[in-house]
């Protein structure tokens, strides 16, 4: 039976990607100057990322209705779905999805990434490449889990004060003692956060980050991420090249991201090899 993979806007998949292997892919809610904007129809990443630095108050973000995901289930028809979500420790949709997937019992496997942006999006990719080759679910699962397991996205923020002023003082407590003026360099591994350097300037938490990548040796996928910060995306992908087969992906970091952490961050999100 046929296997279709499922998976929300935070992925971070590139647009070619999704339409190659058939991925459906469930917007993220961004809520912006009173209105409501789904993360990716109704709004790019270029003109978010062009009015961020003058909204006030920030964008809010939402996790899909469970009734998105119960109607992109039905649109899979009677073919076999896994759906790949963002950590269930960080959003919403997991549950969202969870709640969406009753109606088709055993139909719909679902999957809790652990992962954000394209720490998500090269699960998903393993699972439909699995699929587009004719793979069973059993065989598309096990493919995801390998991928999970060696999955890390290591991250540089530029400025601390979207956290402050999105609310989260817990985890800005937590990752850096209330230091405003600090760059934090963040590894998500396995649904924790942790913080591998605080450091005063740009160019040296960069440095961090191209050195941090450097320390799993060689790999088997790599993405540059960036919000609004191309220039140094591909100087990092140029240096950080020789760790991969093929040239890193450059990505910009979907708007729910950008929400959090505000523009300048730049990171990677890599697979270490086998």
């Amino acid at each position: 039976m046929a296997v279709r993979v499922v998976t929300d806007s935070n992925c971070d998949l590139p647009p070619e990607l999704v339409a190659r292997h058939n991925i459906l892919v469930v917007p993220s809610v961004l809520n912006m100057d009173g209105r409501s904007y789904r993360d990716g129809p109704d709004i790019s990443r270029a003109e978010f990322y062009r009015r961020l630095p003058q909204l006030n108050p920030l964008p809010t973000t939402s996790a899909p209705a469970a009734g998105e995901f119960e109607a992109a289930f039905r649109s899979c028809g009677s073919a076999e779905i896994i759906a790949i979500l963002v950590a269930a420790r960080f959003s919403a949709i997991y549950n969202a999805a969870r709640l969406g997937a009753e109606p088709f019992g055993t139909q719909v496997t679902l999957v809790d990434s652990q992962q954000v942006s394209m720490g998500l999006g090269w699960q998903v990719l393993a699972a439909a490449e699995a699929a587009t080759a004719g793979g069973t679910r059993e065989e598309a699962l096990a493919a995801v889990n390998s991928v999970k397991m060696r999955a890390v996205v290591v991250a540089a923020l530029d400025t601390l004060e979207y956290l402050r002023r999105g609310g989260r003082a817990s985890l800005l407590t937590a990752l850096v003692g209330g230091l405003l003026q600090i760059k934090p360099l963040l590894e998500v591994r396995s649904a924790e956060i942790t913080t591998l350097a605080r450091v005063r300037t740009r160019r040296v938490v960069l440095d961090r980050l191209a050195a941090r990548a450097r320390s799993f040796g060689a790999l088997e996928q790599l993405a540059v991420l960036h919000t609004a910060a191309l220039d140094d995306a591909r100087a990092l992908a140029d240096a950080l090249a020789d760790l991969v087969p093929e040239p890193p992906l450059i990505v910009e970091a979907t708007a729910v991201i950008g929400t959090h952490v505000g523009p300048g961050a730049v990171g990677v999100a890599l697979v270490t090899a086998a």
